[in-house]
């Protein structure tokens, strides 16, 4: 029981990572700028 523990608990840390990795990849910095400046632009959409 332990062991399958450890190896879950190993699995839910690598795919976290992984998603971090590619949220914040360089690939997406340009929309997250994009995104960022919806707030202040005063209906133009």
């Amino acid at each position: 029981m332990t062991m399958e523990l450890t190896i879950y608990h190993g699995l839910i840390i690598i795919a976290f990572i992984g998603i971090v990795i590619w949220a914040f990849g360089r690939k997406r910095k340009a929309r997250f700028e994009k995104d960022g400046k919806i707030p202040f632009e005063n209906g133009k959409r």
